[in-house]
């Protein structure tokens, strides 16, 4: 007989998914504390790393940091166990889709100041799709692991 046919086998698959799923989002959440208390604590440093012009963005930086490091808090339950609690998940990964085209288009349209923004959606858009795949292959292994 096939072992991935058994209960335990398929168990044993989604277990693991959910082991992966949950460390990749915690180095998301752990990148976005880090980000987000340089932020509020380095203001300056972060406008130089993207380019951003320093005596405008340093408010704006704290702001943003500080809503980050909230946003990280309401991701908590997700991360603690992401297969009962689905909508810290669903709405994290499709809030880093709509944060990367965000962070695009005032990077695109804003001139040559706020280029460096382009880091920050490809950030959020690289950790976006790996957790969407990841998700997805998540909820298909516990869907399968159920008779």
């Amino acid at each position: 007989m096939d072992p991935s046919l058994t209960l335990g086998w398929t168990q044993a698959r989604a277990r693991s998914r959910e082991t992966t799923y949950r460390r990749v989002l915690g180095l998301n959440l752990v990148l976005h504390v880090l980000i987000g208390l340089a932020a509020i604590f380095a203001p300056l440093t972060v406008a130089g790393f993207v380019g951003l012009a320093p005596e405008t963005a340093v408010a704006w930086l704290r702001a943003w940091g500080g809503m980050v490091l909230l946003v990280t808090l309401l991701y908590l339950p997700g991360l603690w166990n992401p297969v009962r609690v689905r909508w810290p998940n669903v709405i994290g990964i499709l809030g880093r889709f709509g944060m990367a085209l965000l962070f695009l288009l005032v990077a695109l349209t804003g001139g040559a100041a706020l280029r460096g923004l382009l880091w920050f959606a490809l950030f959020d858009f690289v950790f976006a799709v790996a957790l969407a795949m990841l998700y997805y292959r998540l909820f298909e292994a516990e869907l399968m692991s159920r008779p």
